[in-house]
């Protein structure tokens, strides 16, 4: 019913709740009766639901609870209280303070297939949302294992689902209530709610429980991803940033991956990063979008893998990153870490793929990208160097002291750091960079001179011109080889060829004087000589075999 009516209808409609709330304490018909209209009266209409609880509505309704699960009085009564609780603070206190909570706990106990402990759970969860003191006086009641036993319905049970969403109210910002509601067993059963998937309330209500059980309680941290949460969890974010159930997925791994380096690995196994960082495209105004970018920073902490994992999931992704500066200023730090690490490397794919991240999350300015296309060129050149060499089978192990501590590559600018020891220069400014550089080798505090180890760089071009002069002079040695080998194989061929010629011409001629030429000696002849074969000649038939066949003959026996 609309609130918005004439000052006479309204009038009317006060004098009717002031009649209503009168039979409520009458017989049980005509209180059953009344409960049900008022419960009509109450749903998404804000000026009923003032004027019922100041008709004093309240205290008659409680009353009727305490009939039990199998009167639907109690029933119409626990369906009026849940929505005079709907966005109506001040009826959550008046609800509270008539004794309302312990005989709505006790219709929980009828279990999931009566309609009285599904009004009664929807009745909890809305006196639960965003009020302290009823959160604390449900659990004091006896709710929580109550309403866990209602999740064992699953997720097509209406009382599970509203279970579910009174869980997660009773949740939020409450540690007892999160200890008591992991003790009573909840996270399992919520976690089988999550697999009904995005279109599910009961999911929903499921992701927004394990949001509020998983913040600020490391336990149940490690309890929620023990219990498998995290897989339904990811796949409910692929429903996009429009969905609710997709919001509250992003918003508990970010409360999962908080101070808990299982969990970020946990989730990385799992998928999360591209199906997080797709729902950063909603912008800053998304609360899915905003949750995904936490979860995203947190999963970056301290946890190199992820880093890179974050970094490669934006390339050729369109994300309006300056909207999310935290995280931005993360994954800057970390792409230019990666691009520097690749530069020193000899892997071009590798710079390829840091480039393009870097170039996604804006570390790579136009001087950054002419210097890293120059250094791809120089890879490329050394691979086919060393593809070169490898065909050649030059196989020369690079000197330990070529290699970088650091990168394990062969140095192209080594430097020595204040430990006395050469690394390439990008490897170690790069540790320079950090708040609290250490010398990779010996971990005493670095300093920030670096000198050119130019007799060391001498001796790897040195070392590289020569593998290059040896491989040249090997693979004139094998091509000269081959024509040898060549040239002789052609010669050898060709004298057999006439000796052969020789051969069958003599063979040839003495055929001719007995008359015939061998069948044989004439093919092979045909055959170098470049002629066809001749035909074999063919036998007239005896007389004996043409007379020992016929129609519907046998094979004479074998003698």
């Amino acid at each position: 019913m609309s609130s918005a009516i004439s000052a006479d209808d309204r009038e009317a409609v006060e004098l009717l709740i002031a009649r209503l709330v009168q039979l409520l304490s009458s017989n049980s018909e005509a209180a059953q009766n009344a409960a049900g209209t008022l419960c009509d009266l109450a749903a998404d209409n804000p000026t009923n639901k003032d004027a019922i609880r100041e008709a004093s509505a309240i205290p008659p309704l409680v009353a009727l609870l305490r009939a039990g699960a199998e009167s639907t009085a109690a029933e119409y009564a626990a369906g009026t209280l849940w929505n005079l609780t709907t966005n109506n603070p001040t009826n959550k206190d008046a609800i509270r303070e008539a004794g309302a909570i312990p005989p709505l706990v006790a219709l929980l106990r009828a279990g999931a297939e009566s309609m009285a402990a599904l009004k009664a759970a929807g009745a909890l969860q809305n006196l639960a949302n965003n009020n302290p003191t009823n959160r604390d006086a449900i659990r004091e009641a006896g709710a929580i294992p109550l309403l866990v036993a209602l999740l064992r319905a699953g997720a097509e049970s209406a009382a599970a689902e509203v279970a579910a969403g009174a869980l997660q109210s009773l949740a939020a910002s409450n540690p007892t209530n999160k200890d008591a509601i992991r003790e009573a067993g909840a996270i399992p059963p919520l976690v089988a709610l999550l697999r009904a998937g995005a279109e599910s309330m009961a999911a929903e209500y499921a992701a927004g429980a394990l949001l509020n059980l998983a913040a600020d309680n490391p336990t149940t941290r490690d309890a929620i991803r023990e219990a498998g949460a995290i897989p339904p969890l990811v796949a409910l974010l692929r429903a996009g940033a429009e969905s609710m159930a997709a919001r509250k997925a992003a918003g508990a791994l970010w409360n999962l991956t908080t101070n808990n380096h299982t969990n970020r690995d946990a989730i990385r196994e799992a998928g999360a990063i591209p199906p997080l960082v797709a729902l950063l495209r909603a912008g800053a105004e998304s609360t899915a979008a905003r949750n995904a970018a936490r979860a995203l920073q947190n999963l970056a902490a301290d946890n190199p893998t992820n880093q890179d994992a974050i970094v490669a999931s934006f390339a050729g992704a369109v994300v309006p990153l300056d909207t999310f500066p935290e995280l931005q200023r993360t994954l800057l730090r970390v792409a230019l870490a990666r691009l520097h690490r690749a530069e020193a490397g000899e892997d071009a794919a590798a710079l390829e793929a840091a480039l393009a991240a870097a170039t996604a999350v804006g570390a790579a300015d136009e001087a950054a990208t002419a210097r890293v296309r120059s250094r791809l060129d120089e890879q490329r050149a050394a691979a086919t160097q060393r593809a070169r060499r490898e065909s050649v089978g030059l196989n020369v192990p690079l000197p330990a002291d070529f290699t970088c501590p650091i990168t394990f590559d062969k140095m192209k600018d080594p430097v020595v750091a204040s430990d006395g020891h050469s690394y390439e220069r990008s490897a170690i400014e790069e540790i320079l960079r950090g708040p609290h550089p250490l010398s990779p080798l010996t971990r005493e505090t670095l300093g920030t001179a670096l000198v050119p180890n130019l007799n060391l760089r001498r001796r790897i071009e040195d070392h590289e011109a020569e593998l290059d002069r040896m491989a040249e002079q090997v693979a004139a040695r094998m091509a000269s080889a081959v024509a040898e080998a060549e040239s002789a194989s052609q010669a050898i061929s060709q004298a057999e060829i006439e000796a052969l010629r020789e051969q069958l011409a003599d063979a040839k001629k003495r055929a001719r004087t007995e008359g015939e030429d061998p069948p044989v000696m004439g093919a092979v002849m045909g055959a170098v000589m470049g002629e066809d074969p001749p035909a074999p000649k063919r036998r007239a038939p005896s007389r004996r075999s043409a007379a020992g066949s016929g129609a519907g003959g046998s094979a004479a026996p074998y003698p």
